[in-house]
């Protein structure tokens, strides 16, 4: 017979601080009942929204860290996602995982049109002799802790209060790719990076850590259109290495955001835009020689 098992289950787009939470209990839990602890994660969120915080690469590779037992990917879409709340419940949480109890947050629903929702599930596992653990919302600052919250928090590029409530910065994947090589022209190489299309970006300039095989570099990045050049509107991530001198590889590169410094801002000369680029890297190599000696 299969281990009896505690899960959770969300879209735990950020695997924010209250995400965390949620998969510590569960963990907790099945360290002191003796079972087997499962986080149920969906690849993305099912409604629409304005960018994800995490791809599904970079969840995965977070909820890892924490050592739980078994973590199941469900695709969105996807065909058990159209199961019933009954349905998802008998066949697939008691049946293939021999669920014992559930930890989840007070919005928590499953099923075809979210219908087990917190009434509908307390009901059920009663029946069931199932265990519900109805977790409260973490606060942070009286704002309720949400992948949504911390979206508005980066689109308005406040990276630094968003960073809070993560539990860590803000920072995206990509591949570097060459393009026209405008940063070079100016003076200030540019890495240019390929981001996936539903990762959310926030316009702007920021100081930043790029890296490539866990080693990390000091930057300056820009995230915009490149409105002085008028090629186009695709939103492209460009980082300037402060000091650094060598050939970068067209390999997976993470970009971190510690801090914004401006919007972006369309120049009308080119001479406008250097100077403005060398006082945005000014700032950035304060803002390193002070860390370094905090």
């Amino acid at each position: 017979m299969k281990k009896k098992s505690v899960i959770t289950i969300g879209t735990f787009d950020g695997v924010h601080k209250g995400h965390r939470f949620l998969i510590e209990k569960t963990l907790c839990i099945a360290k002191k009942n003796n079972l087997k602890s499962v986080v149920i994660v969906l690849e993305k969120p099912v409604k629409k929204v304005n960018g994800i915080l995490t791809s599904c690469q970079e969840k995965l590779e977070e909820i890892s860290t924490f050592g739980v037992d078994e973590v199941i990917l469900i695709n969105v879409p996807s065909k058990i996602l159209n199961y019933t709340p009954d349905k998802f419940f008998d066949e697939f949480l008691v049946g293939e995982l021999n669920v014992s109890e559930i930890v989840c947050g007070l919005d928590f629903a499953f099923g075809k049109d979210r219908k087990g929702d917190i009434l509908w599930l307390k009901k059920k596992t009663k029946d069931n002799n199932v265990k519900i653990n109805v977790v409260k919302y973490l606060r942070s600052s009286s704002k309720q802790i949400s992948s949504s919250y911390i979206r508005t928090l980066i689109e308005k590029g406040d990276v630094k209060n968003a960073a809070k409530i993560f539990g860590r910065h803000y920072s995206f994947l990509g591949i570097a790719f060459k393009d026209r090589g405008f940063g070079e022209k100016l003076g200030f190489p540019t890495i240019n990076l390929k981001v996936s299309n539903d990762k959310l970006l926030p316009k702007g300039v920021y100081i930043s850590l790029t890296g490539q095989k866990d080693i990390l570099y000091p930057s300056i990045t820009n995230i915009g259109s490149r409105i002085t050049f008028n090629i186009g509107k695709n939103i492209v991530p460009e980082t300037h290495i402060l000091n650094f001198n060598g050939t970068w590889e067209n390999v997976l590169t993470k970009v971190t955001l510690l801090k914004k410094i401006r919007d972006e801002k369309k120049f009308k000369d080119i001479q406008d835009l250097k100077k403005q680029i060398a006082k945005d890297i000014a700032k950035a190599l304060k803002f390193f020689k002070f860390s370094e000696r905090a």
